[in-house]
């Protein structure tokens, strides 16, 4: 009998730490919430490549699925389609979508770059000015920072009435355009510049200029969202954060990651890093290039009737919970 009560004792004790050890939290006193969002495959995203790999997200009580996806168009769309929560894209990206849709809500930008956008010909073709574009097809990323900054270019040198022939492309098919002579020149962002300029046996000009666009890269979400929703929006936004302070002191180790994750060459990523300011903010320079954005894509019609309302495009309360 005493045999039988002390096993029957082993078997209650270990069920009750079998328990005890289920229903503890994680390490951080949180039970992690899984989240997904969509990352656009560029240096741009290294954050969260970041807080992936460091394990910034799990820091959180975060269990943090990244769903790669090529441009910020792409990811936005995988937002509004609900199968992520939160999409990585330029803040003309989140413009159009808040016209559309009435529904999304930028958190924070996480970087911005003065170089990221580049507008590329080939030498062979007798291009040297953007003047030379006259009469010639142009590819162009629809609905981006890609068709933006080429107007900006044309605004800049008095050019807004050149007569181009303006060729929609997909990201991933523009390099492949212009060295196929399907277009005289494209308007592209970061890895995809270098890449061109590495598998093109013609010398490349970039007839773009450094500086005249400062391109963000931002944290979309839907932007009616419960209380719970927002205690997420601060934890995720808290592991970015811890992201950024790990890439300031390790930026040859980030370097090497976000190479990986892209799978191209660490100098594809070196040769655009010093042009990237990680950080978290929602500063009056964003809310001016959304304005500026804004008008364009009323005055040039791309976007229907009166200017989109960009005040209420950015979440200012958020940023300001995040210590």
């Amino acid at each position: 009998m005493k045999i039988v009560s002390v096993v029957a004792f082993l078997v209650v004790l270990a069920a009750s730490s079998w328990w005890l050890i289920e229903e503890q939290p994680s390490p951080h006193g949180l039970a992690e919430t899984s989240v997904k969002v969509a990352v656009s495959l560029t240096p741009l995203s290294t954050p969260f490549f970041i807080a992936q790999e460091q394990g910034f997200f799990a820091k959180h009580g975060l269990d943090v699925e990244i769903m790669p996806c090529k441009g910020g168009v792409k990811c936005a769309h995988l937002l509004q389609e609900d199968k992520v929560d939160y999409a990585t894209a330029s803040e003309t990206v989140a413009l159009f979508n808040r016209y559309h849709h009435s529904n999304v809500s930028i958190l924070s930008s996480f970087v911005r770059s003065s170089n990221d956008l580049k507008l590329l010909a080939l030498e062979a073709n007798n291009i040297s000015k953007l003047s030379d574009l006259a009469g010639k097809k142009v590819g162009i990323v629809k609905s981006s920072s890609s068709e933006f900054y080429f107007d900006l270019l044309l605004i800049t040198h008095a050019l807004q009435d050149l007569q181009v022939e303006r060729v929609y492309i997909q990201p991933d098919e523009l390099v492949a355009a212009l060295l196929s002579y399907q277009v005289d020149a494209i308007s592209i962002w970061e890895p995809y510049g270098y890449r061109a300029t590495l598998v093109s046996a013609s010398p490349l000009i970039n007839l773009g200029t450094e500086g005249v666009y400062q391109l963000s890269f931002n944290l979309l979400s839907k932007s009616v969202r419960g209380e719970g929703r927002k205690e997420q929006d601060r934890l995720l936004l808290l592991a970015l954060s811890d992201a950024i302070e790990w890439i300031e002191a390790n930026p040859d180790d980030s370097i090497d990651l976000i190479s990986q994750e892209l799978g191209i060459l660490p100098q594809q990523v070196n040769w655009a890093w010093n042009d990237y300011v990680f950080e978290l903010t929602n500063d009056y320079s964003l809310l001016s290039n959304l304005q500026l954005q804004a008008r364009w894509a009323s005055e040039r019609n791309i976007l229907e009737g009166d200017p989109v309302d960009v005040r209420a495009l950015v979440d200012y309360q958020l940023l300001g919970t995040v210590d």
